[in-house]
């Protein structure tokens, strides 16, 4: 998850370094005006931060997804383990009334064969 993680964060930045050297290097060899220049660099601003807003978001969509995947996986473990609980303690009481069981018969076998 966390390598997933990297490699998209990775490719964000790797699209906005891309895109704003492209932008700058455009604008650096336009045999334009400094109006027309500032026009076509507001819109490439324009269009890198609406990219970088999709990547933010499909980014911040994965990772609440798989926050909730994760609380689910936990909380059927935490199910699992309180069924197991309760299964043992059952066991451990059934275990104790049985031996308290035979030691209650080996009393009475014990006096009734002693005499006491």
């Amino acid at each position: 998850m966390s390598n997933k993680m990297n490699n998209a964060t990775k490719l964000l930045a790797g699209l906005a370094i891309g895109t704003a050297i492209g932008a700058v290097v455009g604008l650096l060899y336009a045999p334009e005006s400094g109006e027309e220049s500032r026009k076509k660099l507001r819109k490439e601003a324009d269009k890198l931060r609406k990219e970088l807003d999709k990547y933010a978001n499909d980014f911040s969509d994965k990772a609440k997804q798989t926050k909730k995947d994760l609380e689910c996986k936990l909380e059927e473990i935490k199910n699992k383990l309180a069924d197991q609980k309760d299964d043992l303690l059952a066991k451990a009481t059934k275990a104790k009334d049985d031996a308290k069981d035979k030691l209650h018969e080996a009393q009475d076998e014990f006096q009734k064969n002693v005499g006491v």
